[in-house]
């Protein structure tokens, strides 16, 4: 397993990752690459991206979470006093979990984050299907601690979810470091 900075050719191959595994926008190749801030690929043998890792600098609270304000106000209040970084995309093709390469894209992710960030906030998708976030552990090994449980988080984000099988209605788990 081979851990890389992001780079333009991989965008059509991580595009199609984040399609099929995560339950947000559709992506493609161009809003891949112009999504800008810490990004990390995890790439096998065969050339092909098995892993993706990227956040960046939040800029705008209300812009990042523009809903339950109410029940997201200390973590406003946390993120707003420094710099703080939003871990926007963490997905591993399912067929290559539980070889590391999780671990690896979440270390390369915090050791280019950490220097510059007061505080990294980490939303988990808890699947509907499973009722949990798959990785969870990824994030607590490394030190990041539960901040908040929201039931029905996705649900006015109006996104398609592969769990769901439709809108999606899934919890998330908010994780701080």
């Amino acid at each position: 397993m081979n851990i890389y900075p992001y780079e333009k050719k991989y965008a059509v191959q991580i595009a199609a990752l984040l399609n099929d595994f995560l339950p947000f926008e559709p992506e493609t190749a161009n809003t891949v690459d112009q999504a800008g801030g810490i990004r990390y690929v995890s790439i096998n043998e065969h050339n092909e991206v098995v892993g993706y890792i990227a956040g960046y600098e939040i800029q705008n609270f209300n812009k990042e979470f523009p809903y339950f304000h109410e029940e997201l106000q200390s973590l406003k209040e946390q993120v707003t006093t420094g710099i703080s970084y939003y871990t926007s995309h963490f997905v591993v093709h399912p067929n290559e979990r539980k070889k590391g390469i999780g671990t690896n894209l979440v270390r390369a992710y915090l050791e280019a984050a950490q220097p510059i960030a007061k505080t990294i906030v980490t939303v988990g998708w808890v699947q509907s299907d499973t009722n949990r976030w798959a990785a969870e552990r990824q994030f607590t090994t490394q030190g990041f601690e539960p901040f908040v449980y929201m039931p029905r988080y996705f649900e006015p984000y109006n996104v398609d979810c592969p769990s769901c099988k439709g809108l999606c209605y899934c919890d998330a788990h908010i994780f701080v470091k």
